[in-house]
Formats: structure tokens, sequence, C-alpha cells
């Protein structure tokens, strides 16, 4: 298949590239959080990886908006795409890495008033797109998609996680809030755990439909099968999340006058029994999931895409809640398996990196699923040219059946959707 050009790079750019974003993210956020070695030099890594996070998100971003406003039709087909419409979940989640990161550090370095504040008023803007995610995907999931029950897979999550993420996010700043403005702490605390309550219990309720169909029909097919990681995503972002809101529950009863200030006492104690519950099962899923990866990988060749970023997120987060677990109860344990998971998440970001910018030299790692007939999607300046044949490769096959080949391997062979329909 020949080299594709820069707009077709640009035709074929598809929300799952925010999950790179997310898996920059939650490394640099894994640095800072080390409960071993320098405060300082980790400071220093973990701010090199916020800015290439930010300029990551920039690029996407400029990408995503150049993709829709060249090529308008796209959006319907993408939003009519059973698999890859669920990626859009991931640009709040990607966003919410920005604000927890900036916070983090900008406590260690100094206390801008004004700094945190914009990122308050970021926050609030993550959540309403978090919820936009977690009511309309589901939304159209219900009424435009039509999915055969062996079909179900962990990408189901995506519309909902956005909460869970945005929820630890406003308990990450609420420790910038905490001593300088009590009240504005009060509500981001009772939106956070509004939102984290949201997000976890129907994180909780599909993944139990998802264990079902893994009982019933077995590991999803080979495209797919990273992302059996992805239930790891809930569990350590939601218990990271009870984590802080309990501790800042127990400061904020003291703080505001609270009489019975045995209250945030409970409430700390209920978020880490909770937490510790999480972290079990997800222990348990992703146990599950690295014997399904390494089964898959030894008996089915596993074509590289994008959404196999997929796997760096989840992992770093759940590594992220063993470290904080490991802080919380004090245990030696927790500590040490918690950098041993960051030290496994850091090479697999580092892996995926590397293929990704290999792959993404010539093009051949932007395929959209949606486009199975590309002669039919010009630029909306250049709907009248005539369109070009399927280019055909060495190998015999066209940009076509590749792309139909992408939908297989990448999002999930089988699905009937109402493409052809709006088409």
């Amino acid at each position: 298949m020949r080299e594709k050009s820069f707009t077709d790079k640009i035709r074929h750019f598809t929300p799952s590239w925010f999950a790179a974003v997310m898996g920059t993210g939650v490394i640099g956020i894994l640095i800072f959080n080390l409960p071993f070695g320098d405060q300082g030099i980790r400071t220093t890594i973990a701010s090199v990886f916020l800015i290439l996070n930010i300029i990551l998100f920039l690029i996407f971003l400029l990408a995503s908006i150049a993709r829709y406003a060249l090529f308008p039709q796209l959006w319907m087909l993408m939003i009519h795409e059973p698999i890859q419409s669920l990626f859009l979940g991931c640009f709040p989640m990607a966003l919410a890495t920005i604000i927890s990161a900036t916070v983090s550090i900008s406590l260690v370095h100094t206390r801008l008033h004004s700094l945190i504040m914009f990122l308050w008023g970021l926050w609030w803007f993550d959540l309403a797109l978090s919820y936009a995610s977690c009511i309309l995907l589901p939304y159209i999931m219900i009424t435009r998609h039509r999915i055969s029950w062996e079909h179900h897979n962990a990408t189901w999550l995506l519309p909902v996680i956005p909460l869970i993420v945005a929820g630890s996010c406003g308990a990450v700043l609420t420790t910038a809030l905490i001593e300088s403005n009590p009240e504005k702490a009060k509500i981001t605390v009772a939106a956070s755990s509004v939102s984290l309550a949201m997000g976890l219990s129907l994180s909780m309720m599909i993944i139990t439909t998802y264990l079902f169909r893994l009982f019933a029909h077995g590991f999803p097919a080979a495209g797919l099968v990273v992302s059996l990681l992805v239930p790891l995503g809930p569990c350590g972002q939601g218990g990271y999340a009870l984590l802080l809101l309990g501790r800042h529950f127990n400061t904020l009863s003291s703080r505001l006058g609270i009489e019975e200030a045995l209250y945030g006492k409970i409430a700390m104690a209920l978020a880490a029994a909770g937490a510790l519950t999480i972290w079990s099962i997800g222990s348990w899923l992703g146990i599950i999931a690295a014997l399904g990866l390494v089964e898959a990988t030894c008996t089915s060749k596993i074509h590289f895409r994008v959404n196999f970023w997929g796997m760096v997120f989840p992992l770093g987060v759940y590594s992220l809640l063993t470290m904080q677990l490991g802080h919380d109860l004090n245990l030696q344990f927790f500590r040490v398996c918690g950098t041993i998971l960051s030290a496994i998440t850091g090479l697999l970001w580092l892996g995926i990196s590397s293929k990704t910018l290999y792959l993404a030299f010539d093009g051949t790692i932007f395929i959209a699923p949606c486009l199975d007939d590309k002669s039919q999607i010009r630029p909306w300046f250049n709907a009248s040219s005539k369109s070009p044949k399927d280019e055909v490769g060495a190998n015999g096959t066209s940009d076509m059946e590749n792309a139909q080949e992408e939908t297989a391997h990448t999002e999930g062979h089988g699905v009937v959707t109402n493409a052809q329909e709006v088409k």
C-alpha cells in the first residue's frame, strides 16, 4: 500500500488517538508519585512528560478539528460506528490527565492562585464533557447501534470511565483548594463524589455483563484482545479517587466546623476499605487479562493498531492506586508492587510509542474503520472532483480492503451498523 498523504492521514484520524495522550499523561503522573527516588528529579521528569502531553493534545485536537472541517460527513459515519464512536470518551479523559498533572506539579513549585482558578474552571468544562460522554454515547448505542451479544467487549466502558477520571481529577484539584478556599473545595468534593459514584456504579454493571460475555463466548477476536486491560481503568482510577476524597472529607469536616468530626474519620476508613476492595477486583481482572494476552500473542497474529494505546492508561492508573494504598496504609508491599507495575507500564509506553512513531511516517497506522468506501468521502471543497481508484499495494489489497480488515481486527468483526444508511 502506498504511503498516505497528509490529507489521507487527517481523513483517517480517529478519536482513539486521544488514548495516546491518556497513556503519556499517566506516565508522568506515575513518575511524580513514585514512592522512591529524589523528589526533584521525579518532578522534573514529570514536567517534561506534561509538556509533551500538552503538545500531543493540541496536535490531536487540531487534527480532529481539521478532519471534521474538511470532511464533515465523517462525523455521522464515526458516530454510527459501534466501536470507534466510543473512543470519544478518551477526549475528556485526556484533558483530565493534563489538569491533574499540572495541579500536582504546581503544588511543588508554587501555589499560583490564578493558575489553580483557571484549572478549576477547566475542570468544570471537563466534567461537563464527561457527563455528555456518559449520557449521550450510551443513548446512541441504544438507539443507533445494532450489536449482537457475542460482540460485547470492554470498550463499552469508555463512555462511562470519563466520570471516574473527572472525579479523580477533582480530588487532586481539591488538594490545591482545601487550604486557600475551603468553600470551593467543598463544592469540588461534592461534585467529584457524585461523578465518581455514577461512573463507578455504571462501570461495575458493565464489567459484570462483560464477564458473562467472556464466560459464554470466550475472549474477543485478536484485534480486540488488547481491550482486556480496559477494566483495570475504572478499578484503578476509582479506587485512587476514593482514597483522596476520603481524606478530603476528613479534612473538611474539621475545617468547616462540622460538630461531629468523627464523620470524617468514618468516611476515610470506608474509602480505604472500598479502595482495597476495588484493588482486589482489579487484581483478578488483571491476571485474567494477562493470561488472555499471552495466549492470544502465542496463538494469533495481532496487528498493531492505535488501539494498543488502550492498554497503557488502565495499567497506569491501577499502578497509581497500588502506590497510593502503600502511602495511605503505610504498607511496603503496595509501594513495591506499585513501583514494579509502574516500571512495566513505562516499558509498555516506550514500546507502543516507538512502534507508533515508526508506522506514523508512512501512514499505515492511520486507518479509520468507518471509511469502508473512501471514494465517497472527499473534502468539502473538492467533493465534485473525480475520485481516485483504490490504490492496490504489493500484496494485492486495496485501501478499502485494508480498512475492512481494520474493522475486523481492531474494532470488532461482525458488528452490524447503520453506517450504510447514513451514507
